[in-house]
């Protein structure tokens, strides 16, 4: 049924990433040698990364490291984990990360699914017994202010790219043991702020509970727009007849063909897409069809390889018969790869940018490797290329147009983005 098959694309929406964490069974405090991690550390991730002082210097990096070292003896794990991914935060390179890992979920995590829409911090699933409060926006937990908890949680991400934080800082608002850390928890009683969709305010008392697919209850929308129907889609076109709008989602950067070039062990390989099939009809259809305006839409796109994404933006900017005005969507999802393909239409053609601000830079680190701190086993991911787009000093991707995506927005089914670009003259 319909409802059905909304429930099933609800599930995905919107929220990137870990949508639910893998439940860890309890246990006592690890046995990590943190002098050996802290060393190791030390040594290896400034001989791996392809350039980690370009934001700290050096004496800085080294001086807060020798820091943590010095006060780990008196730190839980958990306190060292968020002290060192702060630090690296301070890198300013959203690929470097250190894994909190297992004991960040220990001690459970509230039983929520939230989205950080235009106008607050909203709760699109949770369990049966507390449907009540689906839809509701959060605007405190144990009374202290949403606006105050996001400050903490936002020093484990790199600070300058507010899309990456977006994205997110609400899954961290659901960890216990997080919340804890930064002093906004004791025990396992949690009171929710919450105002609903009249304005009343009220709260509502929440422990942490597993959250997944099976026990779930999730906010129905009326209905799915276009881009949400098609978020998990690796690629889409559609002609939207009515407006004489032609609509291309490029939702990630990767294909069957680049895993053929890259992959090629990897199993079901013809059962991936292909971009070179999917490319040949859009370039067909922008040939033949009456299109007044072009869509790209980069909004969910993680990223992958730019390549391919690089050649397709070329083979739109010399194509005579495009004379339709030419439009990319970007969003805080929109990341790596992604952002490089973004910067290829600024950089190739005269397209107009409408959406929010990307979850990435237009020049960035990336080609990811890691490697694992010898105690805890923790991973350590690190860039070893540095891509360069703009010889502009600007540290962000915005878009020409800021398109607000309201709570209202999704309940009722509308796309502010795509209004704006039908209405744009």
């Amino acid at each position: 049924s319909l409802r059905v098959m909304l429930r099933c694309l609800i599930f995905c929406l919107l929220l990137p990433g870990f949508l639910f964490l893998p439940k860890v069974s309890l246990g006592q405090k690890e046995n990590i040698d943190w002098k050996k991690d802290i060393l190791f550390l030390k040594k290896e991730l400034p001989s791996k990364h392809v350039d980690l002082f370009r934001n700290i210097s050096e004496k800085d990096f080294n001086r807060m490291l020798d820091d943590i070292l010095r006060s780990s003896e008196s730190m839980t794990d958990l306190e060292i984990r968020i002290a060192l991914q702060q630090l690296i935060a301070k890198v300013g390179d959203t690929h470097t990360n250190i894994e909190l890992g297992g004991q960040v979920f220990r001690d459970g995590m509230l039983p929520l699914q939230l989205y950080w829409f235009a106008d607050g911090i909203y709760i699109l699933h949770t369990l049966p017994v507390h449907k009540a409060i689906l839809g509701n926006r959060i605007t405190s937990i144990n009374d202290f202010p949403i606006e105050t908890i996001v400050d903490s949680l936002s020093t484990i991400f790199v600070n300058e790219v507010s899309g990456y934080q977006k994205n997110f800082i609400p899954k961290y608002l659901t960890i216990a043991a997080m919340l804890r850390k930064f002093g906004f928890a004791t025990g396992e009683n949690f009171k929710l702020g919450l105002q609903d969709t009249s304005g009343r305010t009220w709260y509502y008392p929440l422990a942490p509970a597993e959250l997944n697919r099976r026990n779930r209850e999730v906010l129905m929308p009326d209905s799915l727009n276009l881009i949400l129907r098609n978020e998990n889609a690796w690629f889409d076109v559609q002609y939207l007849q009515d407006d004489s709008i032609l609509y291309v989602m490029y939702n990630k950067c990767w294909s069957r063909e680049l895993a053929l070039k890259y992959d090629s062990d990897a199993e079901n390989l013809e059962e991936l897409p292909s971009f070179a099939e999917f490319e040949a009809k859009v370039l067909k259809m922008i040939s033949t069809l009456p299109v007044t305006k072009l869509v790209v839409d980069l909004r969910f796109n993680k990223g992958g390889n730019s390549q391919q994404g690089k050649e397709f933006v070329e083979k739109i900017a010399t194509i005579p018969a495009v004379k339709a005005k030419l439009f990319v969507v970007i969003g805080r999802a929109t990341f790596s790869s992604a952002v490089l393909n973004a910067m290829d239409f600024k950089s190739k053609t005269n397209a107009v940018f409408v959406g929010e601000r990307a979850g990435g830079t237009p020049n960035h680190f990336g080609e990811v490797k890691s490697f694992q701190l010898p105690s805890s086993g923790l991973k350590v991911s690190y860039s070893t290329k540095y891509f360069t787009r703009t010889k502009s000093s600007v540290n962000t991707l915005d878009p020409d147009f800021p398109v607000d995506f309201n709570f209202s927005d999704f309940i009722r089914g509308e796309d502010a983005a795509y209004n704006f670009i039908r209405n744009y003259h």
